[in-house]
């Protein structure tokens, strides 16, 4: 039994110790911290707990297994380098990280995803926007690992519409299929998204069948699955956003002998009215998102960050757009709300998906956004916190 004088002090520490989260942030300066977010009462608070600048140089993307409680963060490189890194971390109490191992890896890494292949070994895909490598890991599950198995470099003959971003090729993302059988490349250069099988056992050799040609000057840059919802027919789609085309796509996926076909569903510009007055590459599009309930996708724009923007500056925040998914795969605008600073490179939603967490590069902040599950709408800024460098990865420990 609690003494009497501890019982009320206990007691006011439950909406604290119960509303609590951790997510990790990722900055280009090569620090990767460790965030607290607490609540009490209506009140947030946002704020560092440790930070580490054991991942490389150039930290740029993180992957986050909860239930294995370990962290890869894939390093692109600095400027001036010829190779990055990937950079592996058990997650310890409070969401200290200690390094286990790091590995070469090919420069300019931008994104990568990891899958089980069984017997406790564990497939790591990257992504690297110069030199446009793609490589193939096959390590342990337990956090130790291996150099690449295999590293690609894609070519484009041809010189996209947009010559200044695409004079060859650029991969940007790493996108596991619903069926756990191709790995998906959107390559912006090159107008196209890439799809590899890989070996069961090793993932390594890749092999590219192929691909899923998007509309000339769309720079594909990230894309998500979504399922039709309901008991009828399963059917899947890929969307994914147009960087520099500015738009946000949906694909029906179908899945045929040795590969995959798609069929067009439809576009919309990620900035609605406002969107349609500007040109390509004036407010490029970043990182895109379902909602956990897969009700809405979201996507994040630069309008306001990017030097070529006519409306470059103008306003304190940039974008995050909402749309509704219909259940034909289209898109309609739910809502265009403040990301909460400038550069929003990428952004998650919690697993409940009442939160979102919002990293931006110019002003190195982390943001947290209320977000009403209902209605798919974002709402206030309820907490934010300045890091030791631009944010280009914010992810939730959950």
């Amino acid at each position: 039994m609690l003494a009497p004088n501890l019982t009320p002090f206990l007691f006011s520490l439950l909406p604290l110790l119960t509303n609590a989260a951790t997510l990790f942030a990722a900055q280009s300066s090569g620090h990767l911290t460790t965030l607290s977010l607490t609540r009490h009462g209506k009140s947030y608070n946002l704020s560092a707990t440790s930070t580490t600048r054991e991942a490389g140089g150039n930290p740029s993307w993180l992957n986050i297994d909860t239930k294995q409680r370990l962290l890869y963060c894939l390093d692109r490189g600095q400027s001036n380098a010829t190779k990055g890194s990937l950079n592996s971390f058990n997650i310890g109490s409070n969401g200290v990280l200690e390094k286990i191992a790091s590995v070469d890896a090919p420069f300019s890494g931008v994104a990568a995803e990891y899958f089980d292949l069984g017997g406790g070994n564990r497939a790591y895909v990257t992504a690297s926007y110069n030199q446009s490598a793609i490589a193939a890991f096959s390590f342990p599950s337990n956090g130790s690992l291996e150099p690449p198995a295999q590293v690609l470099h894609p070519t484009s003959a041809t010189t996209g519409p947009i010559p200044s971003r695409q004079n060859g090729s650029f991969s940007h993302h790493v996108i596991l299929d619903p069926s756990q059988k191709f790995i998906l490349v959107p390559d912006l250069g090159a107008d196209l998204i890439r799809i590899f099988t890989y070996h069961p056992d090793s993932v390594a050799p890749l092999t590219e069948l192929t691909p899923l040609k998007t509309d000339p000057g769309a720079g594909p840059r990230h894309g998500v699955f979504w399922r039709t919802p309901g008991q009828g027919k399963e059917e899947w789609f890929l969307l994914f956003n147009g960087e520099l085309s500015q738009k946000v796509y949906s694909y029906r996926i179908t899945y045929i002998e040795g590969g995959l076909e798609w069929e067009k569903v439809g576009e919309v510009t990620a900035l609605g009215e406002l969107g349609e007055g500007l040109e390509p590459n004036q407010a490029p599009t970043s990182e895109i998102a379902v909602s956990p309930d897969r009700r809405f996708v979201i996507v994040s724009s630069r309008q306001h960050s990017f030097n070529l923007s006519p409306l470059h500056q103008k306003e304190d925040s940039d974008s995050l757009s909402t749309f509704r998914i219909q259940d034909d795969g289209a898109l309609s605008l739910v809502q265009i709300a403040p990301s909460g600073g400038h550069l929003p490179r990428q952004f998650s939603l919690n697993r409940k998906g009442d939160r979102v967490a919002v990293g931006h590069q110019v002003n190195s902040t982390v943001v947290i956004l209320e977000r009403d599950v209902r209605s798919g709408k974002i709402g206030e800024k309820v907490a934010e916190t300045v890091v030791s460098g631009p944010v280009v990865f914010v992810g939730w420990d959950e």
